[in-house]
């Protein structure tokens, strides 16, 4: 698992969205069906049947919702695009497989230091997933897992784009997948979830895609990655102008990246959770769209992949700006084209 430490990690190149998929509580794949918090986590089982159309053997739920949702998104692709290249998996997570993990180390540390079964030890390694989805669909490139808890799937992006500049892959397939392990407080407890630091909104779990790569036609572009070194960084979460200045000084510095005209009536917002007094009114006002994307995922570390997914997928002609932060108040910005 990739720990990354970003001082002046920035994309500088745009990277073509060739496809994308976003899955959420209710795991139904590029849909926003309705959920609940109560009633998670929901079965994997059927979403692997009619992803698959058999069950995964010796896999843990983390593992199944991986590669579900990125199945989703490969199989949006014709095969023959895809024959003889160069694909690299770049799966981000904030708390990984939780679920595996805990049963181990319970097994090991509580049980007079019993021996795990093999099947326990395997779900348990922090590359499982990443390596599962890779045999299923027969990917030969660079298999990784990035961590950054809040920002992992913005890491996982600036990570990819490296790779792919540097030549070292064709295509990236770029996800973020974060799943509910109960209680609600523990799960609350493990984000660093409170009033003062995140939004008022259920938590939740997700496994949302994007491939990238120059491969002909695209839904669209993800313009720039930036992180909190350039901005103000403001310490107060709920500083709506600061976050703003932010934004707008980060599409002036996309455009002039991606050699891009943008009109202002042209932003969408994509608010991330730890925004706890996160004012609509307030953005309207300045001319941007809202496009709130949690609600119909819930809070997870890797939101943003389901509310980019979504908005590649969904949304319309547009630049989004997808707005998100450590609760240590380290900024995330992505800009993305949707075509």
């Amino acid at each position: 698992m990739a720990l990354i430490e970003n001082k002046q990690n920035n994309i500088v190149s745009s990277m073509p969205v060739i496809a994308a998929s976003y899955l959420g509580p209710a795991l139904q794949p590029n849909s926003d069906a309705a959920w609940e918090e109560a009633q998670l986590p929901q079965s994997a089982d059927g979403l692997v049947q009619k992803t698959m159309g058999q069950p995964m053997r010796r896999a843990g739920r983390f593992i199944k919702v991986v590669c579900c949702g990125a199945l989703a998104c490969l199989k949006s692709v014709p095969p023959e695009d895809l024959k003889g290249k160069k694909i690299g998996i770049f799966l981000a997570t904030g708390l990984g497989n939780v679920d595996e993990i805990l049963p181990f180390i319970t097994q090991v540390f509580k049980h007079e230091c019993g021996f795990p079964s093999p099947n326990q030890f395997a779900n348990s390694v922090s590359n499982a997933a990443a390596f599962f989805l890779a045999r299923i669909c027969e990917i030969n490139g660079v298999v990784l897992t990035i961590s950054q808890e809040e920002l992992s799937f913005e890491s996982a992006l600036w990570l990819a784009q490296s790779y792919l500049a540097g030549g070292q892959t064709d295509l990236a397939l770029v996800g973020g997948c974060d799943v509910f392990t109960p209680s609600v407080d523990d799960y609350r407890a493990r984000m660093n979830l409170s009033s003062d630091n995140s939004r008022n909104l259920p938590v939740g779990e997700g496994s949302s895609w994007l491939l990238l790569g120059d491969n002909g036609g695209r839904l669209g572009d993800i313009i720039a990655v930036r992180f909190s070194d350039e901005f103000t960084a403001p310490k107060d979460y709920s500083v709506n102008t600061d976050i703003e200045n932010d934004c707008a000084e980060f599409i002036k510095l996309a455009a002039k990246d991606a050699g891009l005209s943008l009109k202002e009536e042209k932003r969408c917002l994509l608010p991330g959770f730890r925004l706890p007094k996160f004012d609509e009114k307030f953005w309207r006002e300045r001319g941007w769209k809202i496009e709130d994307y949690l609600p119909h995922c819930g809070i997870h570390p890797t939101a943003a992949a389901f509310g980019i997914a979504r908005a590649m997928l969904t949304g319309k002609n547009s630049l989004y700006i997808h707005y998100n932060r450590h609760a240590s108040g380290k900024q995330a910005l992505v800009a993305a084209f949707k075509l």
